[in-house]
């Protein structure tokens, strides 16, 4: 009887990419930046793009009634007339104790205004302006068949040869920084059809434990991670997907 485990896990991780993807990643960064656009500095829509990012996930919570919001005070105190006293139309008002707050603070929606085109004109800048911070890789299959032995697995699946892999891909683009993982965060862009492959991998669990790891699905990749992010890792469809002259899915979020 066959004691050995069997795993049905797919086997996929990344590697450095070959010298033609490298080619291919960085005539899409070149060659995007040049659709129809004037070359004046562009520095003010990337940092109005991200404010947008940063206001359009500000919430304030913040909420005071009104005099119409307060429960109760919907009768008269006392007649208008004939006591001597101030005339009063509620004990809920803002004059009274327990009654509305004027002005308070309410909970607001931070709309800025910015054009989808102007939103798309500073994301092709800022990918331009970074792409020597850019690694092209690729996908590497370990197994062509998902039904393996654990103990013969090509890659274990963990964190430390995640590590590994990440520290080859530098040294193939001859990057030499120590503790990089430590101190530098890293993005990885992929397709979304290569996340359907990497998805439930040994790769993808393994860097989990990562801090400054992560991975990110290109068509979800907003100015903000660009903006932080000290390496990105790039596949070559990925790069095509970001540079495409039509980029109508890249919508300004609100």
């Amino acid at each position: 009887m066959n004691t050995n485990k069997i795993a049905t896990i797919p086997n996929y991780w990344i590697i450095p990419g070959t010298s033609i993807e490298k080619d291919f990643v960085l005539r899409r960064l070149d060659g995007h930046f040049k659709l129809g656009f004037s070359q004046t500095n562009p520095d003010y829509l990337i940092h109005k793009a991200f404010c947008l990012y940063r206001k359009t996930n500000r919430i304030r919570n913040a909420s005071t009634k009104t005099k119409s919001e307060v429960r109760g005070g919907g009768r008269k105190p006392w007649p208008q007339k004939g006591r001597g006293k101030a005339r009063a139309g509620s004990i809920r008002s803002p004059l009274w104790r327990g009654g509305g707050v004027t002005f308070g603070p309410k909970p607001i929606a931070y709309n800025p205004k910015l054009n989808n085109r102007e939103y798309d004109r500073a994301f092709r800048v800022l990918l331009h302006e970074k792409q020597k911070r850019i690694l092209a890789i690729s996908l590497f299959e370990g197994l062509t068949n998902s039904k393996l032995d654990i103990s013969k697995s090509i890659y274990p699946g963990k964190t430390k040869y995640a590590k590994q892999i990440f520290s080859e891909i530098f040294e193939k683009n001859n990057i030499n920084l120590k503790n990089l993982l430590n101190k530098q965060l890293i993005s990885i862009v992929v397709s979304t059809q290569e996340y359907k492959i990497l998805e439930g991998t040994l790769f993808l669990q393994s860097i989990k434990n990562l801090k400054n790891v992560s991975l990110i699905v290109d068509n979800q990749l907003s100015i903000n991670d660009v903006i932080r992010s000290s390496w990105i890792l790039m596949t070559a469809y990925s790069s095509y997907n970001l540079t495409l002259k039509d980029l109508s899915w890249k919508k300004v979020k609100r």
